[in-house]
C-alpha cells in the first residue's frame, strides 16, 4: 500500500492537484465518440507540462531559466518517466469517469407530462 501511495504521490502532488483537476474537467468536455478519450489525455498531458514552462516566461524568468529546466529534465527523463505514466494513468481515469457522468446525464429524458390532465 505504501508503495501504490508513494506512486501516485509521484504524479500527483498537492501543489499542482487544482491544476490537474481543472485541466480534467476542461477536457472531460471535449471528448466525444469522434474525440476518443485517450486523445485528450495525451494533449492534455502535454499541456500539463508545458504550464510550468509559460508560467517561468510569464514571471520573468526569462529563456535562460527555462532552457536549464529543460536541460534538468532531460538529464532525468528516466526518473520522470514513471511520474508521467502515473499522471497520464490518472488523467485518463479522470477524464473516461467524467466523461461517462456527461454521457449518462444527456442520456436521461425529461419525465413526459400528461398532455390531458390539466392539474396545477
Amino acid at each position: 500500500m505504501d508503495a501504490l501511495l508513494y506512486l501516485l504521490s509521484l504524479g500527483f502532488s498537492g501543489s499542482d492537484l487544482k491544476r490537474a483537476l481543472a485541466l480534467v474537467l476542461l477536457g472531460s468536455l471535449f471528448v466525444s465518440n469522434r474525440f476518443v478519450p485517450w486523445k485528450m489525455t495525451l494533449l492534455l498531458l502535454v499541456v500539463d507540462q508545458l504550464w510550468p514552462f509559460v508560467s517561468i516566461l510569464r514571471g520573468g524568468g526569462g529563456m535562460g531559466v527555462v532552457v536549464d529546466t529543460l536541460i534538468g529534465y532531460g538529464a532525468h527523463w528516466q526518473d520522470n518517466l514513471v511520474g508521467l505514466a502515473v499522471r497520464w494513468a490518472g488523467f485518463y481515469v479522470l477524464i473516461r469517469g467524467m466523461f461517462s457522468v456527461r454521457r449518462r446525464l444527456h442520456n436521461v429524458l425529461p419525465e413526459e407530462k400528461n398532455a390531458g390532465s390539466m392539474s396545477y
